[in-house]
């Protein structure tokens, strides 16, 4: 990131430092997120449950629009990863969380004036599983599940605020995060193609947070992989984001599916 970059969003040490919003603080992106953004910005944390071991931690639920905007005045990006994250009942358990509560979510920001939503999308938009070939962010949306397609719903919400209401969006699809001392890195040959690194987890994240003029912006979040699975066209063209860490070099070439 150049000075201009750094300067034009407040990220440089005479300035002062961005104020952010983390949803989701509690779960395995967030963990991973939240002690670098504490380092970086002026952090405010939202759980659903008390977290006495976080100074800066807010309690609100996804349903209290109310008070999410007031947690929201005065911040200038909100970082919303606050989702069930895996398959399960839609009605009962999906819905509510990454329906309704990202509806509730981007409303309260645009309420609360906050100028950038950078939210955690997910791969299982498309179909990654099975394909050998590089899929872009421009290609369709195919679901592989009904999570996935309540991650489509806020790609596709995020399009509307900003188009309507002016709001810059990012959403990053993650792909699969795990810490470098998974075993699975070595072994899980579906898990190698879309690793995120912790270290790229924050790289990417910040970036997305701190780069100016994005406008309406979807990327794909890995590390380097023996193969470009999720293109990383658009994470480094529009934010300019360079992963370090390399699946292959850290853990080998081989894998096999256990």
């Amino acid at each position: 990131m150049g000075e201009a970059d750094r300067m034009a969003l407040g990220a440089d040490r005479q300035t002062p430092r961005l104020k952010v919003f983390l949803t989701g603080a509690s779960g395995k992106v967030g963990r991973v997120l939240a002690p670098a953004f504490r380092a970086a910005y002026e952090l405010r944390t939202l759980y659903r449950r008390p977290a006495p071991e976080d100074p800066n931690a807010v309690l609100a639920g996804m349903d209290d629009r109310a008070k999410l905007h007031s947690l929201m005045e005065g911040m200038d990006v909100i970082v919303h990863l606050a989702a069930v994250s895996k398959e399960a009942r839609f009605a009962e358990d999906v819905v509510p969380p990454n329906i309704v509560g990202v509806y509730n979510t981007f409303e309260a920001a645009t309420e609360a004036g906050v100028r950038r939503i950078v939210y955690a999308s997910s791969c299982h938009v498309v179909g990654f599983k099975t394909t050998r070939y590089t899929i872009e962010v421009t290609d369709s949306f195919q679901p592989e599940t009904t999570y996935g397609v309540s991650k489509a719903f806020g790609e596709v919400l995020g399009r509307y605020y900003h188009d309507h209401l002016g709001m810059e969006f990012v959403a990053i699809r993650i792909g699969w995060l795990l810490p470098y001392d998974d075993p699975d890195l070595r072994t899980s040959e579906s898990k190698r193609r879309i690793w995120l690194s912790p270290r790229d987890a924050v790289s990417l994240f910040r970036l997305a947070i701190e780069k100016p003029e994005v406008g309406y912006t979807v990327v794909f979040g890995t590390s380097i992989t023996s193969q470009e699975i999720l293109s990383l066209r658009s994470a480094r063209e529009v934010l300019g984001y360079e992963p370090q860490d390399d699946v292959v070099a850290l853990y080998g070439p081989e894998a096999c599916e256990r």
